[in-house]
């Protein structure tokens, strides 16, 4: 499930004096676009995925940096394939607008965790991995993408891994506990491993 959070990115939209629109009409003009956009993340989070493609493409157009639009419309270009697809033109789209979010807004995490999101639903772990990771580094207080690379690390067989991501996520949000039932089997699974490593050493 791709998260539909987008992050305030402060006064990225601010013109100086030079511009051709004044900073007096700044404030209306600010909160038009933010109406705009709330209106364009309703349509999506309601499944509205056309309309919200539609929306969010105008927004672009008017306002090329809107990095909270460039997240949204990736999202919406990987929902609206029935399953996602790494050849799709729409995937490869997603993915360069998440790169240039992240670079847009260097110290937000959420176009690289949205990447990461993206990458697993598309198979390509490893690159989640890093992904969610670069994430992680620009904000550590992310416990679902703690969560995806604890997931992802037992899919790969990465067992003491696995876990020990699973207990960071879990300290970070005690809620996680019902999507952790994976956990035991991690555990039992790095003790055979160490067991058989201790034997063949």
């Amino acid at each position: 499930m791709f998260t539909r959070l987008a992050v305030r990115l402060g006064d990225d939209l601010r013109v100086s004096s030079t511009s051709r629109h004044s900073e007096f009409d700044m404030p209306a003009r600010r909160r038009n676009e933010d109406s705009e956009y709330e209106q364009a993340a309703t349509l999506l989070a309601n499944g509205k995925i056309e309309q919200a493609i539609g929306r969010l493409r105008d927004i672009l157009a008017n306002t090329p940096s809107h990095t909270n639009a460039m997240v949204s419309l990736a999202v919406a270009l990987i929902e609206a394939q029935d399953t996602p697809d790494r050849e799709n033109p729409s995937t490869r789209e997603a993915l360069d607008l998440l790169d240039k979010a992240a670079s847009t807004a260097s110290k937000d995490p959420v176009p690289l965790f949205n990447k990461g999101v993206c990458l697993r639903n598309l198979g390509m772990l490893e690159e989640a991995l890093t992904a969610f990771q670069t994430a992680l580094d620009r904000e550590k207080r992310q416990p679902l993408a703690i969560l995806h690379m604890a997931e992802i690390n037992y899919e790969l067989g990465r067992w003491d891994r696995a876990v020990q991501l699973a207990r960071l996520a879990l300290v970070r949000d005690p809620g996680f506990e019902e999507a952790l039932g994976w956990v035991p089997d991690a555990v039992s699974k790095a003790a055979r491993q160490r067991g058989e490593e201790g034997k063949s050493g």
